[in-house]
């Protein structure tokens, strides 16, 4: 397996990825090409956006996207979506975009990683060492 930063050419395979992860439960999504693209263009073009695609038999198996999110005294690095695909799941290559995203962020001196998961995903990513913090993701649909 192959890890890299993505760049725009990345793009419509990572879409095709994120739209086969999250086609199975729980989350039984059924993304369409151009709503996968819109998603993967919107979170790569934040400031300091910074994604990562696995990569395996010239194919993207799984990407972890997001963007360097400046705070008061620190920057956090915000993961807004991090997928495998369904063949590729509880293979290690989720843990291993974690551990690379971690070292390309040590290397900018950020040391905090944020993100919102559902329930579901909460063991695997205390396995990859993130916890809880003291916020809450408030929310509300109008029509």
């Amino acid at each position: 397996m192959e890890y890299r930063i993505v760049d725009e050419k990345d793009y419509e395979g990572l879409a095709k990825a994120m739209a086969e992860s999250y086609f199975e439960e729980p989350w039984n999504e059924n993304w369409n090409r151009e709503r996968a693209i819109r998603r993967v263009k919107a979170i790569m073009g934040n400031f300091e956006a910074l994604g990562l695609a696995a990569i395996e038999n010239g194919q993207i198996v799984g990407g972890l996207l997001g963007y360097i999110d400046p705070y008061a005294e620190e920057d956090f690095y915000y993961i807004s979506e991090l997928f495998v695909i369904p063949e590729k799941k509880k293979t290690g290559t989720g843990k291993a975009l974690i551990s690379e995203l971690e070292e390309i962020l040590k290397k900018k001196s950020i040391s905090v990683i944020q993100l919102m998961s559902i329930e579901y995903n909460e063991g695997f990513y205390s396995k990859c060492g993130l916890g809880k913090d003291d916020v809450s993701v408030l929310f509300k649909r109008y029509k």
